[in-house]
């Protein structure tokens, strides 16, 4: 039987004060701790999610990439020792940000010759030899490669490009993996991302969760707390593997959602499709699912002939739209991608000449400088964050659209969101807001102070009404109304 725990994404408070995961990709340990204290913490972030911390091949040019070939379950990496990860994850925890580390159980490094990792390890690829590990040859799969419409048996088998395929079924590497996943949480972690999910049998994931420990109580958890599990399975109903059967083990994300809200970004499908987000569109329940608009690899195919459209941090004015839907919305637990510029697919992270990641900075206006662009501190994002809290539990109710790229709809009787999303087709309707009579400031672009909004006032009349306007050529095609803000 499944704990449920593994579901529970064990936010600070349980009360919903606390909402939604930031993936610091690429980012130090170091920066991610700072940002705990002085962004996440404060505008009640409820997790971040982040990049692979045990030993890795070093490759040349040293690309994001390098990251899924692990070397050892040493904790040392380019974002910072174990001592410095520790220290991390203590000053979120008590910042009330939880921590959940992706972790690679899948393969390990490819390469020919011996192989060198970042914590000073060696391996040796061809021989699917990892001393550090320990693993040997009698670890893996048999040699395969898993090509395009590979059956179930293939693609959880055989190995991706040269890494070679660790064999979960044997009790001895699930002994290994749970070692280190164990040694994650009692430095305090909550949770795990578990990479490439679908490139393993259920069974085995399974057999792998079932013995972690409970976490930590001495990192705040309550007694008998199990880890939070959310696993990448890519399905597009072509590929051998499917979403149900990784449900039962965790929660799962939902490409889909990516997909859909890129077509709709860029005309592809009309917003009026998300009127049935959920389960009547073929998606995930939104108990079991995890949303994103993008992440490092859809990012990096956006381009590839005939890869779905996928909106990006380079289409940010798209971008911003789609996050208002995300965080606005109460289908699934979102995750807000936080990223990097990059001129070609392999770009690694903003690093000095000797690979260091570069520290992140900070401009007058609490914006990212340089080339990291730090989605999530958007101001958008900021005050979508106070209206996803202030209305959790809250439903999506008294949706209108124009069959389109206009709608509008509240969540329950705390928030109204209307977004017009059209090319050239200016939005201007006299709308149901859910909120009681009154003066309301729009939470985008600006907020109530004193009898006053600094932004745009919206009136509401004595059945709920207002007349609501918003060009097409608007730089934030969106009104976002919270109760709270009433002047």
């Amino acid at each position: 039987m499944t704990n449920r725990a593994q579901f529970d994404p064990h936010f600070a408070d349980a009360t919903g004060s606390r909402s939604a995961i930031v993936q610091l990709f690429e980012w130090t340990f170091a920066d991610i701790e700072s940002e705990c204290l002085l962004y996440l913490g404060p505008n009640r972030f409820g997790a971040v999610q982040v990049s692979p911390v045990n030993e890795v091949r070093i490759l040349p040019d040293r690309p994001w990439r390098e990251r899924y070939e692990p070397i050892s379950y040493k904790i040392f990496g380019r974002s910072g020792n174990e001592m410095q990860f520790r220290s991390m994850v203590k000053t979120c925890n008590e910042a009330g940000v939880r921590i959940y580390v992706e972790v690679v159980l899948n393969n390990m490094a490819g390469g020919s010759g011996s192989v060198a990792g970042t914590a000073g390890s060696v391996a040796y690829p061809v021989n699917k030899d990892y001393p550090d590990a320990p693993y040997g040859a009698g670890d893996f799969n048999d040699a395969c490669i898993i090509l395009p419409g590979s059956e179930p048996h293939e693609v959880r088998n055989c190995q991706v490009n040269d890494m070679p395929d660790l064999n979960q079924g044997l009790a001895r590497v699930r002994q290994r993996i749970t070692d280190f996943l164990n040694k994650l949480i009692a430095a305090g972690v909550a949770g795990f991302y578990v990479h490439a999910a679908k490139n393993m049998w259920p069974h085995d994931l399974k057999a792998i969760y079932s013995k972690l420990e409970n976490l930590s109580i001495s990192a705040g958890f309550p007694p008998e707390s199990k880890p939070f599990i959310y696993q990448d399975v890519l399905d597009l109903s072509s590929e051998g593997t499917f979403r149900n059967d990784y449900l039962v083990l965790g929660m799962v994300t939902e490409y889909r959602f990516a997909y859909d809200i890129g077509a709709i970004m860029f005309k592809q499908k009309p917003f009026h499709l998300m009127v049935n987000l959920g389960t009547r569109l073929g998606f995930i329940p939104r108990e079991k699912s995890i949303i994103f608009i993008d992440d490092q690899v859809l990012q990096r195919k956006h381009k590839v002939e005939d890869f779905p459209k996928i909106v990006t941090f380079n289409h940010s004015r798209l971008y911003r739209i789609a996050l208002v839907f995300m965080l606005g919305h109460r289908y699934g637990t979102p995750r807000i991608m936080s990223s990097y510029y990059f001129s070609y697919s392999d770009e690694e992270p903003p690093s000095t000449t000797i690979g260091t990641i570069l520290p992140v900075l900070l401009d007058e206006d609490d914006q990212c400088t340089g080339t990291w662009i730090c989605e999530h501190r958007w101001k958008v994002v900021t005050s979508m964050m106070r209206f996803r809290i202030e209305v959790a539990d809250q439903p999506v109710i008294s949706w209108v659209d124009n069959g389109q790229n206009q709608l509008a709809f509240c969540r329950g009787k705390v928030g109204f969101i209307a977004i017009n999303a059209e090319i050239s087709l200016s939005m201007k309707a006299n709308l149901y807001t859910c909120l009681e009579a009154g003066i309301y400031c729009d939470i985008i672009s600006g907020k109530a102070n004193g009898e006053e909004c600094s932004g745009l006032a919206v009136a509401v009349d004595d059945d709920g009404r207002a007349e609501i306007f918003i060009s097409s050529e608007a730089e934030d095609p969106f009104i976002v109304l919270l109760a709270s803000e009433k002047v």
